[in-house]
């Protein structure tokens, strides 16, 4: 996997007001489902909502969930061309969080954080996974409250302006 720019990570981070846990979150680049499973201290695992193939692209909606809590909605777009046929039957078979599936099938890979964001209600970020036969565009949303409710992020209040 490529190296991030931290310090260039951190500053943006820094800028943008980040509390210190979104950005462990948010520049966090192994699983997504392992983090939220020690930060939660419960298995996590990925409900499939939706996924189907539209113009050459799949599109895929899940939930992360940890216990009955739902910790993060994703949304992904997987070009089929720029998809090995082993990444495209594991996504088929809607058992595995992506990152769980470039680890499976040892995927060498790359990812690029393109946007991130937050208000009082989540913090999200979307970023793409590259390898050979790999393309991912994923978006993922984190919603307050349950890491409010653990006290792994402090309570936002809605501003007003």
């Amino acid at each position: 996997m490529e190296e991030l720019d931290f310090k260039g990570l951190l500053g943006h981070f820094a800028r943008l007001g980040f509390q210190r846990e979104e950005q462990v979150i948010l520049g966090h680049f192994g699983t997504v489902q392992t983090l939220l499973s020690l930060i939660f201290g419960e298995p996590g695992h990925v409900r499939l909502k939706a996924q189907g193939e539209e113009n050459g692209e799949i599109n895929r909606v899940v939930e992360l969930v940890c216990g009955e809590t739902i910790v993060c909605f994703a949304s992904t777009r997987i070009p089929v061309l720029k998809n090995s046929p082993e990444v495209l039957q594991e996504i088929s078979d809607g058992a595995l969080g992506l990152g769980q599936i470039v680890r499976k099938l040892e995927i060498p890979n790359r990812r690029n954080l393109m946007t991130v964001g937050r208000d009082h209600r989540s913090f999200w970020r979307t970023y793409s996974i590259e390898g050979p036969n790999l393309f991912l565009k994923i978006s993922e949303g984190f919603p307050r409250p349950p890491f409010e409710e653990i006290g792994w992020t402090k309570k936002e209040e809605a501003t007003h302006g």
